[in-house]
């Protein structure tokens, strides 16, 4: 294979990670004109149309998908030559490019892994903070770390830990409206609707005795952010379906009060999802290792 074609797939991939040509040009600081004319001859090397371009905007072509997924693997092996010569085969370093929702970030991923970057120097984070599912393979994301992921057959997902979830209300709201003491009594109350939820107002409750009921509330607000949720929860909106782990701190301040202590929630997993490789990176082994480490402490 020539090394201009080498070339040309990076460029290409940057052109497709960063949306356009010309922001590609700016992260690069090369002209659009040679990012174009580098695309435009991998295409006509390949026969192949690999980019949709309008004025406004360029998308993948089916065929260029498919070769943007394999320009990421090339891409990816590069990096980990990089990584390997860095200082020895298995060092933690280069940049880690981690996709997940913001209560996930602040919550999870920036306590589990400081000390991870402390211990290694020549690792870059590199966070995009996002509420909804990502294109992995497009935005070149090396880990994303979701609850309730989607399967895929392009990826591969991990379960790291279960997330317990909890009904609670703050100490102004239940004065005022009183305390629920069994699921009937919810039926007076109003919630705070979670829109990433199938039934976003309906709450599914079990005992231990294997009772099991399903209320459907009022809502007073909607949202598809947790740290909202919590918000409008800690500014006595009404209950709210949180995971446990997002309102620990105002629980034992009292600031929140758990509700209906005798009945559980369904729960939800929390999961490490990659791409599918021969071989992780080390980066990005060392980082599902260290989450799941911390999430064994919540």
């Amino acid at each position: 294979m020539q090394f201009d074609r080498l070339r040309r797939m990076a460029l290409f991939s940057m052109v497709v990670r960063h949306g356009s040509f010309s922001a590609a040009s700016r992260e690069l600081g090369l002209a659009t004109s040679v990012l174009s004319s580098a695309v435009s001859q991998l295409e006509e090397s390949l026969s192949v149309r690999l980019l949709n371009r309008t004025t406004r905007s360029l998308s993948l072509t089916e065929t260029g998908q498919l070769y943007y997924e394999k320009c990421l693997e090339m891409l990816s092996a590069a990096e980990m030559a990089e990584e390997v010569v860095a200082g020895g085969i298995g060092e933690i370093a280069g940049r880690l490019r981690i996709s997940a929702a913001s209560d996930v970030a602040q919550k999870i991923i920036l306590p589990a892994l400081s000390p991870l970057v402390r211990k290694s120097p020549k690792l870059i984070l590199d966070i995009l903070v996002d509420d909804h599912v990502v294109d992995m393979t497009t935005q070149a994301i090396d880990l994303s770390i979701r609850s309730g992921w989607l399967q895929s057959s392009s990826l591969v997902a991990r379960k790291l830990a279960n997330l317990d979830e909890i009904l609670v209300a703050s100490p102004d709201y239940l004065r005022r409206f009183g305390t629920p003491d069994s699921p009937e009594s919810l039926y007076q109350h109003r919630i705070i609707g979670f829109n990433r939820f199938a039934e976003p107002t309906t709450l599914p409750l079990r005992n231990s005795v294997d009772n099991s009921v399903s209320i459907r509330m009022t809502p007073s607000a909607m949202t598809d952010n947790v740290s909202m949720m919590r918000d409008f929860v800690m500014q006595g909106f009404g209950l709210a379906r949180m995971p446990s782990y997002m309102v620990q701190n105002e629980l034992s301040r009292g600031e929140l009060v758990l509700l209906l202590s005798d009945w559980a929630l369904p729960g939800a997993g929390i999961y490490a999802v990659t791409l599918k490789r021969t071989l992780q990176p080390p980066k990005v082994s060392a980082a599902i290792e260290a989450i799941s480490c911390y999430l064994s402490t919540l």
